[in-house]
C-alpha cells in the first residue's frame, strides 16, 4: 500500500516536472515561470478567477501572486473586473494579447500530461480519476470538519 509520504514525494516530483517543461517557454516569451503558471491556471479556470482562487488552487502566496498579476496587468496579459455581488473582489481575465500565449502553455501542457501518462490505459486512467475525485471529496470533508472544530475551540 502506497504512504502517505510516497503521495506527497510523487506528488512534488509532478509540480517539479511541470514546472521543468514550462520553464524554456517561459524563458522563450520572457516571462517569469510562476506568472506563465498564474496565466494559465486562470486561462483553464475561469470559474476560479480571483487572485485569492489562485492562491489557494495553486498554493501559492498572496505576495508572490499579487506581483505577478501586477506585472501581467500592466503588460496586457491580464484585466480587472469587477465581482459581481462583491465590490472588494476582482476577477482576472486574460486578454487578448495573452491568448498566444496561452494556447502555447496550454500545448506545453498536453506535452505534460502525455509524457507522466504515458503507458495508462483508458480503463486505468478512468480509476485513477474516480480515485482522486474521491480523494478530494474526503479531504474538502476533513478541511471542513476541522474548520468547523477550530472554530468551536476558539470559543
Amino acid at each position: 500500500m502506497i504512504t502517505i509520504q510516497e503521495m506527497n514525494g510523487h506528488a512534488k516530483k509532478v509540480g517539479l516536472v511541470y514546472e521543468m517543461m514550462l520553464t524554456p517557454l517561459s524563458k522563450e516569451i520572457g516571462i517569469p515561470q510562476t506568472a506563465l503558471s498564474i496565466l494559465l491556471f486562470l486561462a483553464n479556470n475561469p470559474d476560479y478567477a480571483t487572485a485569492r482562487d489562485v492562491c489557494e488552487m495553486r498554493g501559492l502566496k498572496r505576495a508572490i501572486v499579487s506581483t505577478h498579476v501586477e506585472r501581467m496587468v500592466s503588460e496586457g496579459l491580464l484585466e480587472r473586473r469587477g465581482y459581481p455581488g462583491d465590490r472588494r473582489k476582482e476577477l482576472l481575465i486574460p486578454t487578448e494579447k495573452a491568448l498566444p500565449i496561452i494556447e502555447t502553455g496550454r500545448e506545453a501542457q498536453r506535452r505534460f500530461a502525455g509524457a507522466i501518462l504515458e503507458g495508462l490505459s483508458e480503463n486505468e486512467l478512468a480509476v485513477m480519476e474516480r480515485c482522486f475525485r474521491l480523494m478530494n471529496g474526503n479531504i474538502d470533508r476533513i478541511i471542513k470538519s476541522c474548520g468547523v472544530l477550530q472554530g468551536e475551540n476558539e470559543k
